[in-house]
């Protein structure tokens, strides 16, 4: 679309395109001639479209009822029919995910038992060692869970007390098989350490949920992140905007909990080796 003329910013004349004063005000017009060309073509544009859409609106005040109703109705069918592959492609997320989820599991278990046979029985590292490592390990494979999965905490809870409590039963067995003696504690002491070991991995493990759940979350907040500014400005009503002070106050709760779990973790892994 070419333009002959344009209006003056000043005195709203008409002025040639060609034009760099304006021949009724002799302003100078170089320094906005290019934008009020882009917006006389977009007003020129928009009164288009509004024809357009007159047009069209027209067009379908003229149609019959029965037509709208039966397209209404073709619509309505289809919304009915599309939930059924919708439901079964949900249903085989949620399969991969719980499928995941317990493989980890099983993953966990079976490596916290090979390095409690390697370092103890076979390399006789100290168990200071095999302390370590399960608290990192469970806490790397939590972590893997939570991010390949995608369930929430209460899945998460529950595969790390199946975690720690199946491990510490297969450290157990491994023991009894190779020293040949009990396969439970005998005396309170032993069975205060298999709880404290218990307590550790399950932790490391919840650790990683955790984990992943404050990365995920900064993530987010570095999409949207709020400024200081932000923070401290006012609503209409001359208060505070304290939604999002409460979400900056929420997502320092949520930062410190991967710590707080972690700290629990490496301090019931290693308490028997710190107590007297």
């Amino acid at each position: 679309m070419s333009l002959a003329t344009f209006n003056c910013p000043y005195c709203w004349g008409d002025v040639p395109v060609q034009a760099s004063v304006c021949s009724h005000c002799t302003r100078d017009l170089v320094l906005f001639k290019p934008l009020a060309l882009r917006l006389q073509t977009l007003a020129e544009e928009v009164a288009q479209l509004r024809g357009v859409v007159q047009q069209q609106t027209l067009t379908l005040n003229q149609r019959p009822s029965q037509v709208i109703e039966a397209a209404a109705q073709s619509y309505a069918e289809m919304q009915e029919a599309s939930p059924a592959p919708a439901a079964a492609s949900a249903r085989a997320t949620a399969l991969k995910s719980w499928f995941t989820l317990f493989g980890t599991v099983l993953l966990t278990i079976a490596a916290i038992g090979l390095c409690h046979w390697v370092l103890l029985f076979v390399y006789d590292t100290p168990p200071l060692f095999l302390r370590l490592l399960t608290i990192t390990l469970p806490a790397l494979t939590g972590y893997v869970c939570a991010r390949r999965s995608g369930l929430g905490w209460l899945a998460q809870l529950l595969a790390a007390l199946l975690v720690s409590a199946l491990s510490v039963s297969l450290m157990l067995a491994i023991t009894a098989h190779i020293d040949a003696v009990p396969l439970w504690p005998n005396n309170p002491r032993d069975w205060r350490e298999v709880f404290e070991y218990t307590a550790a991995i399950g932790l490391s493990f919840f650790t990683g949920y955790l984990t992943h759940r404050l990365m995920a979350r900064w993530t987010q907040q570095q999409r949207n992140k709020i400024s200081l500014r932000v923070l401290l400005a006012r609503d209409e009503a001359g208060q505070f905007k304290i939604t999002e002070i409460s979400n900056q106050v929420q997502s320092l709760i949520t930062a410190t909990a991967p710590l707080v779990s972690a700290g629990v973790a490496l301090y019931s892994g290693l308490k028997a080796f710190t107590s007297p």
